[in-house]
Parts: structure tokens; C-alpha cells; sequence
């Protein structure tokens, strides 16, 4: 047996939903420049995430898959790990001054879109009896909560004691190996062959779509450089872990959900990479 096993993801999910993320998001925020340029992406990030599943919904029909698993379906398409595996990847390639464009991305076109679209969808196919409160499920969200106080601060000017920013920083740094450990924990190929037509699909939308769109979308508004790259690397993510915890809450197919998320973190591996170079190339 090793030191960490796969039972550990959900306490690992835990401290950095409600401790690491939050202060990482507060500190990318409170050290960042503020502009009304931010909006744009907010824009983008929610249609990109309504057009995927738009797409999903469409080709989906034609599949004839169950409900349960329609239902999960049209999520692992739309839903993106523009968090855990988004917010290592800008740090990397954009550094911490522009990180706070990759949280603007992640909270709207990920978490409220979650929260709103995809709790409806998980509802309306799901076999579960939980009720949507989407009010309560948005503004309780830590990493939510950590991105309003820190706006709060920021536009009141408040200043923060060292021991404070410390701690913050601190926790804010122990994001990246905590989110790489838990995608570690939870990769497994599970029902690939029972889904793999579906799964293809998903692949198609999240990896090749969703960055065109991304793409398109950020020279129609005029967006260059990092911002127009950390919208293509957000679009350009794999679906999220997120969709599988709204999948077990609402009685969604959980064989289909970690299967897709497996699959499209794998192959993202390579077209994430891709994608970025076609940017430069490009530009």
C-alpha cells in the first residue's frame, strides 16, 4: 500500500476547495492589475461552455443513450478543469501577474455555469432526488467567496498585515502540488469500451471545438497575447472532476463520468501543447 490512495482524493479535493484555492485566488486577484478588459472573458467563458453543450446536446440525440448517461454527457461536454489543472498551467506558462484572467475564466464559464446550467441538467436527467438552490451553491462556493473578498479589499484599499499575506501566499503555493496529486489519485480507465463512441465525442468537443471557439471568439473582440492564450489554454482543458461530483449528487451515470474525464485529461496531455504552439505560430 502506498502513502496516498485513491480514497484520499476527496479529503485532498476538500483542502483545496476550501483552503488552497481560495487563498490562491485572493492572492492572484489582490496582486493584479483590475481592468474592465477582465469582462471580456467572462463573456467567452460562458459561451464557450453553452455553445459546447449546445453541440452535446445536438450530436447526443443521435447517440440514444440513456438518460442518466445523457445527462452526463452533456456535462463532461461543457465542463472544464480550468481550476485544478487551468490555474497550474497559466502560473507556468503566464506567471502570477495574469493569473486572476484564468480565475475570471474558471468562475464563470466553470463554477457559475455549474451551478446554474449544469445543476438544471444533472436535475432534469438524473434519477436523484436533490433539489436545485443555485443561489446557495454559487455564493458558497470558497474559491468564489475568496475571488469577492478579495475585490472587496482591493477596492477599498485595504492593507494587509505581512504575517496575513504570508499565510496566504503560503497556502496559495500548496495549490499546485495538492491539484497534481489528486488528478494523480483519480485517473483510472474504467468503461472506456462501454462508452467509447460517446467519449469520443466529448474528446472532439473539449479538445479540438471548444479552443477554436476560444480562439475565434478572443480575435472577434480584439484580445491578444496572454490574454487571447490563457483563453485558448482555459478552453483547451479537459472535463473536470467537478461534473462528476454533480453526476453522484443527482443519480447521473458514474461508470460514463469518470471514464470521459479520464480520457480527455490523458489525450489533453498532447493537445494542450498543440494548441499553444498553433497560437504562436499565428499570432
Amino acid at each position: 500500500m502506498g502513502l496516498l490512495e485513491k480514497a484520499h482524493t476527496l479529503i485532498l479535493n476538500n483542502i483545496i476547495i476550501y483552503l488552497t484555492m481560495p487563498a490562491l485566488i485572493f492572492r492572484a486577484v489582490f496582486e493584479s492589475r483590475i481592468s474592465l478588459s477582465l469582462l471580456k472573458i467572462p463573456l467567452v467563458a460562458l459561451a464557450i461552455a453553452a455553445l459546447s453543450m449546445g453541440v452535446a446536446y445536438i450530436v447526443g440525440r443521435f447517440l440514444h443513450l440513456k438518460r442518466p448517461t445523457f445527462g452526463a454527457f452533456l456535462l463532461v461536454a461543457a465542463i472544464g478543469n480550468t481550476g485544478y489543472l487551468g490555474y497550474p498551467l497559466t502560473l507556468q506558462l503566464f506567471g502570477i501577474g495574469n493569473l486572476v484572467k484564468a480565475v475570471f475564466y474558471d468562475l464563470s464559464g466553470t463554477v457559475v455555469f455549474t451551478f446554474t446550467i449544469g445543476l438544471l441538467v444533472a436535475q432534469r436527467y438524473g434519477q436523484g432526488n436533490g433539489k436545485v438552490n443555485i443561489i446557495k451553491e454559487v455564493f458558497t462556493f470558497p474559491p468564489l467567496i475568496g475571488l469577492l473578498v478579495a475585490l472587496v479589499v482591493k477596492g477599498l484599499g485595504i492593507g494587509l498585515p505581512n504575517f496575513l499575506t504570508d499565510t496566504i501566499g503560503f497556502l496559495a503555493g500548496a495549490t499546485i502540488p495538492l491539484v497534481m496529486l489528486t488528478i494523480g489519485l483519480s485517473l483510472e480507465l474504467t468503461e472506456v469500451r462501454t462508452y467509447a463512441l460517446a467519449i469520443a465525442v466529448v474528446v472532439l468537443i473539449k479538445l479540438v471545438v471548444a479552443p477554436i471557439v476560444a480562439m475565434l471568439g478572443g480575435n472577434i473582440l480584439g484580445m491578444s497575447g496572454s490574454d487571447l492564450g490563457i483563453m485558448v489554454l482555459e478552453a483547451s482543458m479537459p472535463s473536470f472532476l467537478l461534473s462528476l461530483v454533480v453526476g453522484l449528487r443527482y443519480g447521473l451515470d458514474t461508470d460514463f463520468l469518470p471514464a470521459a474525464i479520464v480520457v480527455t485529461t490523458m489525450l489533453s496531455m498532447i493537445t494542450i501543447p498543440v494548441w499553444q504552439y498553433l497560437l504562436k505560430a499565428i499570432s
